[in-house]
């Protein structure tokens, strides 16, 4: 049931070239993976969470009502 043959070690399958791919690659040494994570950070955090509180709140409060609902009532 297996291959036919060897078909080669890994990117020399074989197969046709490939041609037209393009690929970038930021550098670990040049990106600032910290740069204003504090102060920045933060800010953005809440942001972006008081911006979600609509949509978060009324499933949070419908789990909390089902829940003591059923609590009490059973």
């Amino acid at each position: 049931m297996g291959g036919h043959g060897y078909s080669g070690w890994w990117g020399h399958m074989g197969g046709p070239k490939h041609r037209g791919v393009v690929t970038y690659q930021l550098s670990p040494y040049e990106m600032k993976t910290n740069a204003h994570l504090i102060s920045k950070g933060t800010h953005n955090f809440f942001r972006r969470t008081s911006s979600q509180l609509g949509y978060i709140l009324p499933g949070v409060f419908l789990f909390w009502a089902v829940t003591h609902y059923g609590k009490k009532r059973h």
